[in-house]
């Protein structure tokens, strides 16, 4: 099995920097660089990829803000301490020789969820380059990518504790498949993201509709025919159609993004291990530092033989 992992990477260093006390290296604030990477290293022992890629949201507005212009507007700004530290993200991955993408207009979701698609439709030979996929991010966003191919490594204590989401663990957390995803978003809204779906459609009545018509075009479809949906709930959807199918498109992530990348660029070598390990020490982070050197020792450089070795004179 070709097993890629995709990390969500402002997500994870908004975690990080949350559940990590200060740290400084150099007078410098590092704790979310920190955690990100004790994160990466986590999921590398655990999930044994082959192939590893970075995803970063971009500066600026994406589509969604042009769409509904209170897109995450309640949204308070980053602390200073964390938005000083997320340009060192790019760096960092550079110097650790990381695959990493942004592209402008642009959330890092809408990233993950073109490659995840694309990588898994590539071929070589005839045979698919990856087999499975992982997506390590706290975002519940990315559920309605969740299959038999694809899964979420999700931290859901500090950065110590994972829980992995496949179709069946979405479903007891969400009370929908990952499929249905984006129309109970559609439905409930999303107080995070700030867009509105339905006002009055709280989860238990969204989930029933979706368990029994499965999509939101179905349900509004059955307002014309059923008599089943109660007058109450057909007059919250009447009412508030034109919000639902905003929240769809909002909700839904982009799986076309016109992004050139490459598998061969994101494979795993040992020479990623080694440029983690100068990272680690250029940063004084000791105990990551500890714990590649013991998970991935560097074999040293073999001396040349004696009596195989050519010379000049």
């Amino acid at each position: 099995m070709s097993h890629l992992v995709i990390v969500d990477g402002h997500a994870i260093a908004h975690r990080a920097y949350h559940s990590i006390p200060p740290l400084t290296s150099n007078g410098q604030p590092v704790n979310a660089i920190y955690g990100f990477y004790s994160m990466i290293l986590s999921a590398l022992d655990t999930l044994k990829p082959k192939y590893l890629i970075v995803c970063l949201d971009s500066p600026g507005p994406n589509f969604r803000n042009e769409e509904f212009v209170g897109y995450r507007a309640q949204r308070k700004p980053a602390d200073v301490d964390l938005k000083t530290q997320l340009p060192l993200l790019p760096k960092t991955l550079e110097s650790a020789g990381i695959s990493h993408y942004s592209m402008g207009g642009f959330e890092a979701d809408d990233l993950i969820a073109t490659i995840t698609k694309k990588s898994l439709r590539r071929h070589k030979k005839g045979k698919k380059i990856i087999t499975q996929v992982t997506i390590i991010t706290g975002d519940k966003d990315l559920m309605q990518l969740v299959d038999d191919k694809v899964n979420l490594f999700v931290p859901v204590q500090g950065l110590s504790v994972t829980k992995v989401y496949d179709s069946e663990a979405v479903k007891e957390r969400l009370g929908v498949n990952p499929n249905q995803v984006v129309d109970l978003k559609a439905l409930m809204g999303d107080q995070s993201d700030n867009y509105p779906g339905i006002e009055g459609i709280g989860p238990k009545t969204a989930t029933d509709l979706l368990t029994k018509y499965r999509t939101l075009d179905n349900i509004y479809s059955a307002l014309e025919k059923s008599s089943e949906i109660k007058d109450t709930v057909k007059s919250k959807l009447l009412k508030d159609k034109e919000n639902a199918y905003l929240s769809q498109k909002l909700a839904s992530l982009v799986t076309n993004i016109p992004l050139k990348f490459t598998l061969r660029s994101a494979k795993l070598l040992p020479g990623t291990y080694l440029s983690l390990e100068k990272l680690f020490a250029e940063y004084n982070f000791k105990s990551l530092l500890s714990r590649i050197r013991r998970r991935h020792p560097q074999k040293p450089p073999q001396p040349v033989s004696t009596s195989t070795q050519t010379t000049l004179f």
